[in-house]
């Protein structure tokens, strides 16, 4: 049986997902489009190739119905061209605000029905301690045929929010008890005001390091990451705890004389986020005349809370890809390491360059492609999933805005996965919400490759056929 809201707040068992009932989505009085089952909308999504062949894809749209989308800017150009890719082009339509979507209007329509019996307000005792700050969303996209809404999909879901911050993703590996099989390499947490004396506790004479390794404390680099860097920025390659409190002494110093900096932090994160000590991936496999590079892999969580089976269906994209370091890997570093040749995502540099997996073939001779596949989808469909499930859950239980009845909620990720010369993976980030690069910076082939993500994307999040997203339970059972 289905819990009250009250019930769910209240009870001291594990939090368990709520659903209101789904309403009509007509606007005005006509026959409404029944919504697809759970279990239709599934089987259409669960066609992907599990044979390694990538399939040309288009966004697949209904006669007389009109696809209306929020993105978020750098995906912009991508989603232009797949609009003109269409038939007929003006079916896909861009808006400016949410209010715009029929879900929006169909709240509007039941506030102006009669009233229904509401239930009382929670107190402010159980209501969250604090309302998180709006998140980026890669995508929203709804369906409409004249005043009837086919399908909405959002990208809002928080089933990924454990791991968006390089020290979230830490935390979650502890709390899933799986330190021990190296998802991800070695990492010690640091606060952003650690002490000397603090940084030698915890660090210590000996640098974290890969388990396999064996490498000796002499020579040992590590790698210091911001919580929030991207591209490349905020990554130091350390070798000693003196180094390590140095800068991160300085950034402190930096966020104290910022004003209202540390107080923004604490009001979008609801903290003040800690650095990340990390072990070195090495010896790394290097590629194309000895650069270091890593795949990009996406993955897609849609909830489904109307199944009684499971709340997330994880997804795999078949259509990996690579990101190369603009210089090669000298070999007489000495312990030295060179941004150019050791960051392979940005580095300050606008010539790291892309490719796709199948393009580069040290990857294909090592039958990669199956590797990361199969790497990911134990990460996602076994170790992660009972946190994102608890993350889902209590998401649902506490959503209070009415139009959600409509839309089915999902997140996008990718992830940035580095392999050893012995073909180790390492988790290293999950990119939730990931950015497409400028279509400029990008050769054509790549450019028909995102075209065709955000194709199989917008299928999959709204029940139809996307062959190259690969359920995790699939891979899995193969």
């Amino acid at each position: 049986p289905k819990r009250t809201k009250e019930n769910s707040r209240n009870n001291s068992e594990p939090i368990m997902p709520l659903f209101r009932k789904r309403k009509d989505k007509t606007l005005v009085k006509g026959k409404s489009a029944p919504k697809e089952s759970a279990v239709s909308a599934t089987n259409a999504r669960t066609q992907g190739s599990l044979d390694g062949q990538q399939q040309e894809t288009k966004f697949l749209l209904d006669d007389n119905c009109t696809a209306k989308y929020i993105v978020r800017s750098p995906w912009a150009w991508v989603l232009e061209d797949v609009a003109e890719s269409m038939d007929d082009a003006t079916a896909i339509v861009q808006i400016e605000t949410p209010s715009d979507f029929l879900s929006k209007k169909l709240v509007q329509k039941d506030d102006n029905a009669e009233e229904e019996e509401e239930e009382p307000s929670p107190s402010a005792a159980t209501r969250r301690r604090r309302k998180k700050t709006k998140k980026p969303c890669t995508l929203r996209l709804e369906i409409e045929n004249g005043n009837t809404l086919i399908e909405a999909a959002h990208g809002i879901s928080e089933a990924l929010d454990g791991l968006e911050d390089k020290d979230e993703l830490v935390r979650t590996i502890q709390r899933c008890r799986c330190e021990h099989l190296e998802l991800t390499p070695p990492s010690q947490l640091l606060n952003w005001d650690v002490t000397k004396e603090e940084c030698m506790n915890l660090v210590g004479a000996s640098l974290p390091t890969l388990l396999a390794n064996n490498q000796t404390t002499e020579g040992r680099v590590a790698v210091l990451k911001e919580p929030m860097g991207s591209q490349g920025t905020g990554i130091f390659f350390v070798k000693t705890a003196d180094e390590i409190h140095g800068i991160v002494e300085e950034h402190r110093k930096r966020a104290v004389d910022e004003t209202g900096f540390l107080d923004h932090l604490i009001a979008m994160k609801g903290r003040i986020p800690s650095w990340v000590l990390q072990a070195e991936v090495y010896p790394c496999l290097l590629v194309k005349d000895r650069r270091k590079f890593h795949i990009r892999t996406y993955i897609a969580a849609i909830e489904n809370l109307d199944s009684d089976d499971s709340l997330l269906d994880v997804y795999v994209y078949n259509r990996h890809e690579v990101r190369i370091a603009s210089q090669p890997i000298s070999f007489d570093e000495n312990g030295s390491r060179d941004r150019q040749s050791h960051i392979t995502n940005g580095a300050g540099s606008d010539s790291t360059e892309r490719l796709l997996l199948e393009d580069v073939p040290e990857l294909v001779e090592r039958d990669m492609t199956t590797k990361v596949e199969k790497f990911v989808a134990q990460i996602f469909g076994t170790h992660f999933i009972p946190d994102m499930h608890k993350r889902v859950g209590y998401s649902a239980s506490q959503e209070d805005d009415e139009s959600m009845d409509y839309v089915t909620k999902f997140a996008i990720a990718g992830l940035d996965i580095m392999v050893t010369d012995d073909a180790r993976l390492y988790l290293l980030e999950v990119n939730v919400n990931p950015a497409a690069p400028p279509k400029d910076t990008i050769p054509p082939k790549f450019q028909n490759h995102l075209r065709g993500f955000m194709s199989d994307l917008m299928n999959l999040v709204v029940g139809k056929d996307a062959p190259n997203f690969m359920p995790v339970s699939d891979i899995l059972s193969r």
